[in-house]
């Protein structure tokens, strides 16, 4: 009801952003390049579920448990609905990790413009998804819910999502390759990454100040949305300048004894973990350590796609430290990839992680932390590693107090 009253007052456009990686950075390049030249809002958490939905609406963060903080988040709600500010543009998540998840929140907040990013294997548990086409079919429904008034963007590198192309009624524009937007010449460094934009007849060098060309698959939507509202790329480009990756999202941090630490700590899936493992191969120095933890929810498949994974990781990596009961199976690939079992150590628990590698730390060291959230948990290791481990409450994801708590 609240969301009702909110939205019929002040008829934003509503930019919602769906996907099996991918879907904050998005949301956050996408809000960077609107608010040059709109009233634009995106909540700054990852709210995306029915609950969360309806509170990055209303603005509000969550009560966690606490009966007095659920009481303020009503309060607020309820001033908002009313009598907060109004938006050009609101932009919002929508996560999906069962069946029928992305049909409720349609018919909660249907959007205007819809932005897929990528289908990959996630949410594979029991009471998930089975399969790739069991999570194609509930992702496609944020595109497929539009009009003919309504704008799908999507991603053409992605072979699922050149399969529904016919099922959407509403304009589509495509990024990647031979989409409406493109890019090419893309390169790494230890400052970001830059790459030459195409756009039409356009065509643009830049470089972003983020760690890892693959987010180009989040500067490329957030271009084409401003683009769509009569933003140049120029100026889209120029506001990206200004953008940083979200804590946990392939952060890079100041590690102890002027090593670089890698922070991808957020979550993890096959997908995401050897396009992170790409980075650090890659990566601008002499010492390359892989801290991995579980990736969860991948069903019954888990074993073997963590095993996949591990293959990944060759002789290139100075040491590679596990983390959970999965985890151990990164080291097959890694074995059969020339890796000595010398250098190679399992782990249980965060903490154990960061002391395994805590005398390996030089300027010459960069340090890859990446691993699903439950039981894993390695921005815990991280705050270990870190040069300014005051700084966690800023650089970290994952610090509220109800976090630190579990």
């Amino acid at each position: 009801m609240l969301v009702s009253i909110k939205l019929a007052r002040t008829r934003p456009t509503i930019i919602g952003i769906t996907g099996s990686f991918g879907k904050t950075t998005t949301k956050e390049a996408v809000y960077e390049v609107l608010k040059t030249s709109f009233r634009a809002y995106r909540n700054p958490k990852s709210l995306n579920t029915e609950i969360g939905l309806l509170l990055a609406v209303l603005e509000q963060p969550s009560g966690f448990s606490s009966p007095v903080k659920w009481a303020k988040v009503l309060a607020g709600a309820f001033y908002n609905a009313f009598a907060g500010p109004t938006y050009d543009f609101l932009i919002l998540e929508y996560g999906a990790d069962k069946p029928n998840d992305i049909k409720h929140l349609v018919s909660l907040v249907k959007p205007d413009i819809g932005i897929i990013t990528h289908i990959a294997n996630v949410h594979h548990g029991d009471g998930q998804f089975k399969n790739l086409e069991d999570v194609l079919s509930e992702k496609k429904k944020l595109v497929t819910c539009l009009d003919e008034k309504g704008t799908a963007i999507l991603n053409t590198d992605d072979a699922l999502l050149n399969k529904i192309k016919d099922e959407i009624k509403a304009k589509t524009l495509w990024f990647g390759k031979k989409g409406n937007i493109y890019a090419d010449n893309l390169k790494n460094s230890t400052l970001g990454f830059s790459a030459t934009i195409h756009a039409g007849e356009q065509k643009i060098d830049a470089s972003f100040p983020i760690a890892g060309d693959f987010h180009i698959n989040s500067i490329l939507p957030a271009l084409l949305c401003g683009a769509l509202n009569g933003i140049p790329l120029e100026k889209g480009v120029e506001a990206l300048q200004n953008f940083r990756l979200p804590p946990g999202r392939m952060s890079i941090i100041e590690g102890k004894n002027n090593s670089t630490l890698i922070d991808s700590t957020y979550n993890a899936s096959p997908s995401t973990m050897k396009q992170a493992l790409e980075l650090l191969k890659n990566f601008p120095k002499k010492k390359r350590i892989a801290v991995l933890g579980n990736m969860n929810e991948l069903g019954e498949n888990s074993k073997s796609l963590h095993r996949e994974v591990g293959d990944h990781v060759g002789t290139w990596v100075s040491k590679l430290i596990t983390v959970g009961t999965d985890a151990v199976l990164f080291a097959d690939g890694a074995l059969k990839n020339g890796l000595p079992k010398a250098r190679i150590t399992s782990t249980m628990c965060a903490e154990d992680a960061a002391l395994a590698i805590s005398n390996d730390l030089d300027e010459d060291t960069v340090v890859l932390l990446k691993g699903s959230q439950n039981n894993v948990r390695l921005e815990r290791a991280v705050k270990i590693l870190m040069a300014h481990p005051e700084d966690a409450k800023k650089l970290l994801c994952r610090q509220e107090t109800e976090w630190l708590r579990i």
